[in-house]
């Protein structure tokens, strides 16, 4: 009995192991490709949730608008999925893009004031 245990622990560790090595390969987009896209995204959605539609409506706009923007980088949404998921689980690659949209957003509030101001 027991040995029948111990193959079936080898089998099973050997098919653990197997599905762990047999990870799918993600074509991940540079760093500075999606943060560029991000940045367009939250741009994208600040100015549609301004709009003064039902929910429904800007869930509609903001789809139609996250599907030009991956035409205008030439990414498929499912690339783009599989690369925020591979950089939320590296966290420092993700922290180094949010960083950027940081700055890009607080250059483009300031550029905005200044622009109101005039």
């Amino acid at each position: 009995m027991n040995s029948i245990k111990i193959k079936y622990f080898i089998i099973l560790t050997f098919f653990i192991i197997l599905s762990c090595n047999n990870e799918k390969e993600v074509n991940v987009i540079e760093k500075d490709k999606m943060a560029k896209i991000l940045i367009e995204m939250h741009l994208s959605e600040e100015s549609i949730d301004a709009l003064k539609f039902d929910e429904d409506t800007l869930s509609a706009l903001f789809s139609e608008k996250e599907k030009e923007i991956f035409e205008k980088y030439s990414v498929t949404e499912k690339e783009y999925r599989e690369s925020y998921s591979f950089y939320f689980f590296n966290p420092q690659q993700l922290e180094e893009i949010y960083g950027e949209l940081i700055d890009s957003l607080l250059l483009y509030q300031q550029t905005f004031k200044n622009e109101k101001i005039k």
